[in-house]
């Protein structure tokens, strides 16, 4: 039961992270929404593990993480949908410029935002469910 609720907290500030990051994702002010949110998207993730038990795919690194985006994309989809104070929306990239490498300024789409924001997300949830498996 405390490995449940360390997995719990641990994702919730993952998903915090990682919102405050995408600057193209608006959380909602008001704090029972916030905290709805970021629930419901660490419940999407706690849910993978039986999920693929359940499909019997084996659990490694490309299954879980590929299974965690997939999911973290449908909710954020719906949570886009029907949540109060939620928004996605696209965002600019300015761009950078290295002595050796330079990237011009491009714009994200809202699709793109929420593909690449699971992708993070899912990126970094998935190091810490196999660094606490070999554990």
């Amino acid at each position: 039961m405390g490995g449940y609720f360390k997995n719990l907290l641990l994702l919730l500030l993952i998903f915090f992270f990682t919102t405050s990051i995408f600057s193209g994702i608006t959380m909602p002010i008001m704090a029972i929404y916030f905290i709805a949110v970021l629930g419901t998207l660490s419940i999407g993730i706690m849910i993978v593990k039986p999920l693929l038990d359940f499909l019997t795919i084996k659990i490694n690194f490309l299954t879980y993480l590929l299974m965690s985006t997939l999911v973290t994309i449908g909710i954020t989809f719906l949570l886009k949908v029907f949540m109060t104070g939620f928004v996605v929306e696209g965002s600019q990239f300015s761009g950078i410029n290295l002595s050796f490498l330079q990237i011009n300024g491009f714009e994200v789409n809202a699709i793109l935002t929420i593909i690449l924001f699971s992708l993070v997300s899912s990126f970094v949830s998935t190091i810490f469910y196999i660094l606490a498996r070999y554990e």
